[in-house]
This record gives C-alpha cells, structure tokens and sequence, in this order.
C-alpha cells in the first residue's frame, strides 16, 4: 500500500506499461473535473484491465510518518516549517497548496517532544526531508477531502474516522482562504488575508517582530497557542497532485 501520490501514480504506470508522465496527466485531468485522487486512479486502473482494489493509500500511515520526521529534531523541523511557510505563500509551481499547508500544521501541533539539536544537519537532508512531508502532506488532503472543479468540497466519505477532525478543519480553513479570509497560525485569530505578515495576522507579527525565530516557530507549533510537489496551474483550485 503506497504513502504518497507519486508512489501510488508510478505503481499504476509500471502495472498498465505507461510513462509516469502519462498518468499523472491523466489524473490530474479527471481531478480538474472533480474526482477525487483515488477514483481518479481507480478509474484509469479499470480503464487498462487493472484491479482497481489494488490501489489505495493509507492515510494513517502518512500522517505517523510526518509525525516521525518532525520529532527528530527540533532544529530540523523548523526548516522545514520555514521552507513550507514561504512555499505556502508563493506564486506559481513553486507555490506549497494552502490545504495541504493547513494539514502540516494540524500534525506540526501534536509535536511537543522533538529533541533540540542532537545533530546538525546538512542542507541536503533539510530538502529531502521538507520534500518528504511536502510529498506526504499534499497526498493527505487529496485523500481526506472530498474535491470538485472548484476544490475542497467536503471531508471524503472513506476518511479514517482518526483523521476527520483534521479534514474538517482543512476543508473550513480553505473555505474560508477562498473568502478571503486566514486563519493567524499563532493566535488562531480570522483575519482578512490582506491583514496578515508571514502567516500571521498583523497583531501576532508586530507582537513577535523582534523576537528570534525559534519563538516564531515555537508559536506555529502550538507549544504557547490556547488557540508531491506542485501544483496546477490553476491556484485557486489547489489540487494537490502533479
């Protein structure tokens, strides 16, 4: 059973003799016209002859790996939550999909017990591991939620009952995103997304303007709070998959 989309996407290549490249396309097409990731799989998987069952994706599984990865080591994991932060805010095929940006944050803030630096890391490891969770935090979503043409619709109907609350809060985060509205990742307060500075509402930034980053980070992971790779070229839609 695959982890990510890439995986699951190069399994169905190799099975129906295809190019990688040839799915993905094929998939992406049917999630612009609003089926989700898996049936989009699934129905390309029947298309070929294939057994549709063999294909599937073990949302808990991603969600305990990214967990692993952001409690090894404090250090690491703010990069990584810096690199995800200044992705979420780009434009284009660098830009990192606000849902999937949303779930990160939902697993970043179970993380209280990540050792602070045992070791240093080179800028290599930082990457490939920020690719990792990048990988794994965009397959998430496409496989909690419910999409259309125009995006998240809803939690999906297979979602682990463990994970719901986290597709719930996606889904309401990125409804309100396509509003016009963001919800500050220190406070929790819902400010309009002209209002905010680095993720933060305007209030939180200025409060933590002069302060390091590790207080900066230590805010995004919820410790003080009482509060695969690209995306199409279509931003507003967000789908997490090519």
């Amino acid at each position: 059973m695959s982890l990510t989309a890439r995986d699951l996407l190069q399994e169905l290549a190799n099975d129906a003799g295809l190019p990688y490249q040839t799915i993905a396309k094929k998939v992406n097409r049917l999630m612009s016209k609003g089926k989700g990731l898996l049936d989009s799989v699934k129905s390309i998987a029947e298309e070929h002859g294939l057994k549709e069952t063999n294909y599937k994706i073990d949302a808990t599984k991603i969600v305990k790996e990214a967990e692993q990865i952001l409690r090894e080591d404090y250090t690491q994991t703010l990069m990584i939550s810096a690199v995800l932060g200044q992705m979420v805010e780009a434009r284009g095929r660098d830009r990192f999909p606000a849902p999937a940006f949303f779930a990160f944050i939902e697993v970043l803030q179970k993380i209280s017990d990540a050792p602070r630096d045992t070791r240093s890391e080179t800028s290599s490891e930082i990457e490939d591991r920020a690719t990792r969770i990048i990988e794994l935090m965009t397959t998430l979503v496409s496989v909690l939620c419910e999409w259309s043409e125009k995006g998240i619709i809803g939690v999906a109907d297979d979602c682990p009952e463990s994970l719901r609350d986290m597709a719930k809060v996606v889904f309401r985060k990125t409804k309100l995103l396509q509003g016009g509205l963001w919800t500050c990742i220190s406070c929790g307060e819902i400010v309009n997304i002209k209002e905010t500075r680095a993720l933060m509402c305007t209030s939180c930034d200025s409060r933590l303007s002069r302060s390091d980053i590790h207080e900066r980070f230590d805010q995004m992971s919820g410790r003080r709070r009482t509060g695969y790779g690209q995306t199409s070229k279509d931003e507003e839609n967000d789908y997490p998959t090519s």
